[in-house]
């Protein structure tokens, strides 16, 4: 069995102490959240905390969505903070897991789910608080760099010579969670909430006769709407120094499609799964069609983000305030998790995946991953979906390489390099024999597993362009068979490099709206 690989570039913010532990305990009461501006340069929260040392808000994303993308929460010392995405997730004593801090405590929180949010507090029973809060408007998230070994940090991991426990004046303010080390030494790993207060802690500790060492827990890294304005794949108007127009045309395209009528057309995303609770999925996601097989559940949940970022390109809602907008407003997701957390799977579940798909009645079907060698059991179940009228579309690597990764180098499946916002040939995007399309594949924002807008850049972001534009043609003419979809989409490209068809840039670059219209 061979491993899939794909390549992201995932960032995952870190959980820093005072916003960390919450009580299964329900709160007395709920206050709804004030109104907040980004007008307004701060509002204060106050109140007391009831008999269990709880007081607890609840505000909803989208009464600040259209206006800006992240709220802040600056924690004091005394008290504690948490927050759940969802009503759900609040019931279940479920913490969103993934905000991160800026300064010191302050805890920044996407505006990305429909439905409550839940702020609860944490402080000594009777005592009043003030929790200052306020809007804050970020841009997609880049993809982290590695920290040189001397980078600062809020985390601390320290071992101690002699069975025992650290002294409380060592780790005064610190999260302290137990390492599994099997050596019977005490391991720890202490979490602050600043810079500066586990520096100060690791200057005692490394005085302290019983510590073999501390040190810094350095990070370490894997490979209308809101955010709108940055998605050029759609519109270029020459931002991040991109080429006016280098785009697929989506602005035109929408204008056209305005007047047609569109059937939902179901698409499988097989992928690392994805996190359907996103405003922008609501009514999207089909998690009754999915399958988990890596853990052989129903629930298809994404824990690497790489697919959710997939399934945002396609067929995020777009004009609501969320976020992004995807391609294709009547695409259903169906999503298939056949790789882990690290983007890594076997071959026998993208097969399963792909008669999965066909079971539950996609016509497309995205592949944004790639296998080292071929296999005959994927093309087996490639040719099953051919014969049920479904267009394979698949990633064609990401290493420069003059070969395509496999599956797209199947003459069955459509192949798509990546392109830069200058409309050339991304330095990373595969090429040769076999290419079929290009379309944009360099910093692309979407969503991730945590409710972020990420750049991300690879092959694996120009497929779902194609995926979603495949789609659409069946929205628009559900009796079109594979072969004219992928006959449409290779015709009403944008010719690039030398004249007609080339190596480097297949047919050309993906045109949404010449596609659209070239359907009769």
């Amino acid at each position: 069995m061979r491993k899939t690989l794909i390549c992201f570039s995932l960032l995952t913010a870190s959980l820093s102490s005072p916003f960390s532990t919450v009580d299964a305990a329900s709160p007395s009461s709920v206050k709804t959240l004030p109104a907040i501006s980004l007008k307004t340069k701060q509002r204060t929260v106050t109140g007391t905390f009831d008999a269990s040392g709880k007081a607890t808000w609840v505000f909803e994303s989208k009464d600040y969505a259209k206006e800006t993308t992240h709220i802040e929460f600056d924690a004091g010392r005394s008290f504690s903070a948490s927050v759940f995405a969802s009503q759900t997730d609040y019931i279940k004593r479920q913490v969103y897991p993934y905000y991160y801090t800026v300064k010191d405590a302050a805890l920044i929180f996407p505006f990305s789910w429909s439905g409550k949010q839940y702020l609860e507090l944490k402080g000594t029973p009777g005592a009043t608080y003030k929790l200052p809060i306020h809007l804050r408007s970020l841009t997609p998230l880049q993809p982290m760099k590695t920290a040189a070994s001397t980078a600062k940090s809020t985390s601390l991991i320290v071992k101690l010579k002699h069975p025992g426990s650290l002294k409380q004046s060592l780790t005064a303010g610190a999260e302290r969670l137990p390492l599994p080390f099997t050596s019977g030494t005490a391991v720890e790993q202490l979490k602050f909430p600043s810079e500066r207060l586990a520096a100060a802690a690791l200057k005692r500790l490394r005085a302290s006769s019983n510590v073999a060492y501390a040190e810094y827990d350095l990070p370490v890294q894997s490979a209308g709407d809101t955010f709108r304005r940055y998605q050029w794949s759609l519109t270029n108007t020459g931002q991040q120094n991109g080429k006016k127009g280098a785009d697929i045309q989506f602005t035109a395209m929408q204008k056209y499609i305005q007047t047609k009528t569109l059937r939902t057309t179901r698409v499988a995303v097989i992928d690392t799964g994805i996190n359907a609770t996103y405003a922008d999925f609501s009514g999207r996601i089909r998690t009754d069609l999915g399958y988990d097989f890596i853990r052989k559940t129903k629930t298809s949940w994404d824990e690497n983000g790489h697919g959710s970022h997939v399934a945002g390109i396609i067929a995020a809602t777009g004009n609501n305030a969320f976020g992004i907008s995807g391609i294709n407003p009547q695409a259903e997701i169906i999503p298939i998790r056949v790789l882990n957390n690290r983007g890594e799977g076997r071959n026998s579940d993208v097969v399963r995946g792909i008669l999965h798909a066909v079971k539950n009645g996609a016509k497309v079907i995205n592949m944004s991953l790639v296998l080292s060698e071929s296999s005959k059991a994927l093309e087996e179940a490639v040719a099953y979906a051919k014969s049920k009228n479904v267009v394979l579309v698949a990633a064609s690597g990401n290493k420069a390489k003059s070969s395509l990764n496999y599956p797209a180098r199947l003459a069955s499946v459509v192949a798509v390099g990546a392109t830069t916002s200058k409309d050339t040939r991304a330095s990373f995007s595969n090429y040769g024999k076999g290419l079929d399309l290009v379309a944009p594949g360099v910093m692309i924002p979407s969503y991730i597993h945590d409710g972020e807008i990420a750049y991300s850049s690879g092959t694996s972001m120009a497929a779902p362009h194609v995926t979603a534009v495949a789609s659409l043609l069946f929205s628009l003419k559900p009796s079109l068979t594979a072969k004219q979809v992928e006959t449409i989409l290779k015709q009403s490209a944008v010719d690039l490099g030398a004249k007609g068809y080339d190596q480097t840039y297949g047919y050309g670059r993906l045109n949404a709206n010449q596609a659209v219209r070239s359907v009769k």
